[in-house]
């Protein structure tokens, strides 16, 4: 069986709602997290045995803070166990990306769930630093550990 049809079998016996593009196969998922709310696209590489989970916001980061924005990006993922955080410099695009490497086997309920999840609380972990940075005067050192301090969370 394709690990496409795996990955939709698996999210349809646990009651995701979800749009996918078989085509292309890439599945849509909307999320909604503690902080804000996430689209995530789950992309299937059946050549290469692998899912890929990309989760985003819908806000973009401004021109003008998307250095600030690499800098807090930066020392963020140095502390990340699984996943990381990317940015398009060009349209302030950001990003949660978790991977999952198949090689020859088929992916298990809890994988597939655990690499939507991850990218999920991931993300939803640092989006209250990344606000303060973007929209408040939070360096991004500050912006960092503010996220690291469990009352805020």
């Amino acid at each position: 069986m394709s690990l496409f049809r795996v990955l939709y079998e698996i999210l349809t016996q646990n009651g995701w709602e979800f749009d996918f593009d078989n085509k292309n196969e890439i599945i849509k998922l909307e999320i909604r997290g503690i902080n804000t709310n996430f689209h995530a696209f789950l992309l299937v590489d059946e050549e290469q045995e692998s899912l890929l989970c990309n989760t985003h916001i819908k806000q973009k980061i401004p021109f003008s803070k998307r250095l600030e924005v690499c800098d807090f990006m930066s020392r963020v993922n140095y502390e990340l166990a699984n996943g990381n955080f990317e940015m398009d410099m060009d349209n302030g695009e950001i990003r949660y990306r978790t991977y999952l490497d198949l090689a020859d086997a088929e992916p298990s309920k809890d994988q597939v769930l655990n690499i939507v999840w991850n990218g999920v609380l991931g993300f939803d972990t640092y989006y209250p630093g990344l606000i303060k940075l973007v929209y408040e005067d939070y360096s991004a050192e500050e912006a960092a550990a503010f996220c690291t301090d469990q009352d805020t969370l």
